[in-house]
Order: structure tokens, then C-alpha cells, then sequence
């Protein structure tokens, strides 16, 4: 068995309300990696923490590792009750760690099937691990062959081509509620990132007659302001101020704190018309309350769900197609790492030919009676990259060519003929 472990909760099993508790920006992921990492037989860690989910990813020296410690440790982490989110975590270990990862990485476990955000995330949280020093060789691996796959299933399948982002969705919900007329229409944008530009680029398509953005780093708003020139930029300290003449307001960022609340909303609010507030951070940005002011229609990204449904059925075909890709390389990573396990076995393979081809070359060269040393060395050196070249061959296709059971079969029977 491979002692890889899985602990985590998402989108299905937990609401956003409780899913944002234990949602870890960057610099949190680093302070638990830490602490995961000190728990008795861990030896690597990962944490992946997106809208969505929030998941480690353990490889430790047990095969009897008990994840109800990484479930218990993240909860005290954020001062939660292990006893009332224990219901909430689910668990992975082994194969079916592996799979989960490799479907995560591809988009096939996502709220909105196959979007391409997430690929993003889980190199994101592997680079925070390598930083953190948490990660070594097999979760390495893993990661970079979950991305690999993430890659090739985008390359082979429709399923990335004809993606979905949450952002894209947040659109067309506008587009349902407005029917479609949003060319009168005045929008704010909180948060510059990925699915803040993504909204950006929508909503400009649409012909939106005027957009506001706003974001605390202003380097990204001077690089947007070459691209749409007619999009006002608001220093974040005023988004405010420009609220009242808004038909539509989209927060989506880091922040730990709200970007809207309802006390400063309702003291900005001077006229009475529909607005629609969309709040897509985990955590959440805008205070829940702002849906009892009048006129104001609140969602959040739970929301989104009914809106990812559509082609759902066209979408499971392309997951199909992925779900055959990703076999292939789980059983892959399952032949590396059962490869990796074996190890000390070829090292003795090689240590016991060495011995063997040594005595041999000994003989033959005790026989050239006059060889120069030179011409000693050449046929020593020669006969030595033969036999490593023929055993290395031999060895390194049984890993490429045979399947795990055949792999350990194999070198089973060579261990025991070198005891002989």
C-alpha cells in the first residue's frame, strides 16, 4: 500500500458558511504546514485551501496513519470544535488518494466541471510546501505528475476547451437577471486577480456601460488600465462612495476582513433600485446582512451551482475521456512508487553482479601477461559498462514494461537468488 493520506472537506460535504473557517490564506498554509509537519510519522505535507476545499495531503512511514489528528489539528489551528466538523471531513488514503488528487488537479472534482482555475491552485499549493520545506520526493512526484495529467487531459479532451470558470458563471447570472440588457448598466469590481479579471473581460464583452474597479495593489490596476481604457479605477479606501450609482457589485479577494458591510452599504445607498451583490472570496467579503436592505439581491458561490449544471450531460462525456487519462497515470505513479520501494533490492542486485563481474575481470586481465596497466584499465572499465549496461536494461524495462504485480514478483525472485 502507498502510505499516502488525504484529509479534507469541500464544496459537497460542508457549507460556505463553515467552509470559510477553515479556509488558510498563504501565509497560514505555511504556520500549519509546520505544525502537520511535526506530527508523529509525517514525513511530507501539502495543503490545498481554495473557495472550494480545503484538503492535506500527508505521505508519512505508517501504513496505520490516523487522520483524525490532521482533522483535529487544523480545527484547534483556527479555534474550531474538532467534534462539530468531524462529521464534515472526508478521507483518502492510498490508490484512491492518488486518483482524488490527479481528478482535483484536472478539474473533474471541481463545482464547475473541468474549470481550468484549480490547476493553478494545486501547483500554488505544492510551491507553498517547497517553501515551507514540507515536501520531498514522493509528494513532489505526486504533484508534478497530477499536473502533467491536468495538462494532457486539457490537450485531449473538450472538456477544457469548452471550460467554465466561477467567474464566467457570475456573468451569466447577471446576464439571466438583467435579460441580457446590461449596456445601461453600472458595475464595481472588488479584487484584481484571476477570477476578477475574468469578470473584467465578461462584462466588458457584454457592453456593460461602465465598470469600476478597485483593488488594493495598484500595480495590477495601471497594467488592466492599458488594456480597457475605459474602465474608472477607484482607490479601495472609496468603493464606497461609487456603490450608489452601482447595478452590480463583485467581490472576490483575499482579504481576511469584509469589503462590504452593511452598516457602510446602507449609509452610502441614497436611491431604491435591483442590485445584485455577488460574493465569490472564501472567506467571504461582503456582509450576508446586506440582503435585508431594499432592492439588494445577494449571492454567494454556492450559489453558482445551478448555473455549472448546464451541458452537464455533454460535460460528463469529456469526463469520461479524462477519467481514462487519469487511470493512466495513477497506475503509473503506482509503478514508480512501488519501483521506489524496491529499490534496496537493486542495489543489491548491482552490489552482488559487481563481486561477480570483479572476480571475472581479476582472471582474465591476471591472463594478459603484456597488457600495459593502461590497456588493463581499458578492458577492466570495458567489461564493467557491459554487464552495468545489461543489468540496467533488463531492470529499468521491467519497471517501464511490467505491471506492479510483476515488478515486486520479479525482484522478489532476485533477492532471493542473491541470498543463495
Amino acid at each position: 500500500m502507498m502510505n499516502i493520506y488525504i484529509s479534507g472537506i469541500n464544496y459537497r460535504t460542508t457549507p460556505l458558511e463553515l467552509r470559510e473557517k477553515l479556509s488558510f490564506n498563504m501565509d497560514e498554509q505555511k504556520r500549519a504546514l509546520a505544525d502537520i509537519h511535526k506530527l508523529p510519522a509525517v514525513s511530507e505535507c501539502v495543503i490545498l485551501s481554495t473557495c472550494n476545499r480545503t484538503e492535506v495531503y500527508i505521505y508519512c512511514d505508517s501504513e496505520n496513519f490516523d487522520n483524525s489528528n490532521v482533522e483535529k489539528l487544523l480545527c484547534d489551528i483556527k479555534g474550531l470544535s474538532t467534534y462539530e466538523f468531524k462529521k464534515y471531513f472526508y478521507a483518502y488514503s492510498g490508490v484512491n488518494a492518488v486518483k482524488h488528487l490527479f481528478k482535483v488537479a484536472s478539474g473533474l472534482d471541481s463545482m464547475v466541471l473541468g474549470e481550468d482555475q484549480i490547476l493553478g491552485q494545486v501547483k500554488e499549493a505544492h510551491d507553498i510546501s517547497l517553501s515551507a520545506g514540507t515536501s520531498s520526493v514522493v509528494l513532489n512526484t505526486l504533484f508534478r505528475e497530477a499536473v502533467t495529467a491536468a495538462k494532457k487531459v486539457k490537450t485531449y479532451t473538450d472538456l477544457s476547451r469548452n471550460s467554465i470558470s466561477v467567474g464566467s458563471l457570475a456573468v451569466k447570472l447577471l446576464s439571466d437577471i438583467f435579460e441580457n440588457k446590461l449596456e445601461d448598466k453600472c458595475a464595481l469590481i472588488i479584487g484584481l486577480g484571476k477570477i476578477g479579471s475574468i469578470i473584467l473581460k465578461n462584462l466588458t464583452s457584454k457592453g456593460i456601460a461602465k465598470i469600476y474597479v478597485t483593488n488594493r495593489s495598484h500595480g495590477k490596476v495601471k497594467d488592466l488600465s492599458k488594456i480597457y481604457p475605459s474602465v474608472h479605477f477607484v482607490d479601495y479606501n472609496d468603493r464606497y462612495s461609487v456603490v450608489n450609482e452601482c447595478d452590480i457589485v463583485i467581490s472576490s479577494t483575499t482579504s481576511p476582513h469584509y469589503t462590504i458591510t452593511r452598516d457602510m452599504l446602507e449609509k452610502s445607498l441614497t436611491d431604491i433600485k435591483q442590485r445584485v451583490f455577488i460574493d465569490l472570496a472564501v472567506p467571504r467579503d461582503i456582509d450576508i446582512e446586506i440582503k435585508e436592505l431594499v432592492g439588494i439581491k445577494y449571492f454567494n458561490i454556492d450559489h453558482l451551482t445551478a448555473a455549472a449544471d448546464e451541458n452537464i450531460d455533454r460535460r460528463l462525456l469529456e469526463a469520461t475521456k479524462a477519467e481514462q487519462i487519469i487511470d493512466d497515470f495513477v497506475l503509473e505513479f503506482e509503478k514508480w512508487y512501488g519501483f521506489r520501494k524496491i529499490l534496496p533490492v537493486v542495489k543489491e542486485v548491482q552490489k552482488y553482479t559487481e563481486e561477480i563481474v570483479n572476480d571475472k575481470i581479476n582472471q582474465t586481465i591476471a591472463k594478459l601477461k603484456y597488457a600495459s596497466d593502461e590497456d588493463k584499465d581499458t578492458v577492466r572499465a570495458s567489461m564493467a559498462n557491459l554487464v552495468n549496461g545489461i543489468l540496467n536494461k533488463f531492470v529499468y524495462s521491467v519497471r517501464e514494461y511490467g505491471s506492479k504485480e510483476d515488478i515486486e514478483a520479479y525482484f522478489r525472485c532476485l533477492s532471493e537468488v542473491i541470498k543463495d
